[in-house]
């Protein structure tokens, strides 16, 4: 998980949305999933599942430590309304899509249940990340 310091992404940032991160000027460019934002600290958080070059290049990298670029928000927003009550389902690193959309349809007026899972336990995450007054279930 990475918390990265990017007050103008996060300040457009909506549920749904992603960005592209470069580590270094020799990495390629990787879509992540914009996993939650704050427009009070100008931060968004990125969930890396270590799998593929890029990602093992971010998974290396310390506290402190840049990426070369992050360019972002991109991709069409989740719409969220007030439809009464939602479930938000994620799995494994699904999860990380799944918590933005939970937070914007909880402060649209809805009752939001969510359902995390993971094929393994190590996979799952954020299991007890407070979205207010809102029901979670965990599998």
């Amino acid at each position: 998980m990475f918390v990265i310091e990017a007050p103008l992404i996060a300040r457009k940032a909506a549920p749904g949305q992603f960005v592209l991160v470069r580590v270094d000027e020799y990495s390629e460019r990787t879509p992540l999933t914009i996993a939650d934002f704050s427009r009070q600290t100008g931060t968004i958080t990125l969930v890396v599942q270590c799998v593929g070059r890029s990602t093992r290049k971010m998974c290396v990298l310390n506290q402190g430590d840049s990426f070369q670029n992050v360019t972002g928000p991109l991709g069409s927003p989740t719409h969220i309304a007030k439809y009464g009550t939602v479930a938000v389902i994620g799995g494994g690193i699904g999860i990380a899509p799944a918590y933005p959309v939970a937070r914007g349809m909880k402060d649209a007026g809805n009752k939001v249940i969510s359902i995390i899972g993971a094929r393994i336990k190590s996979l799952l995450f954020w299991k007890k990340k407070p979205l207010p007054s809102a029901t979670s279930f965990m599998s």
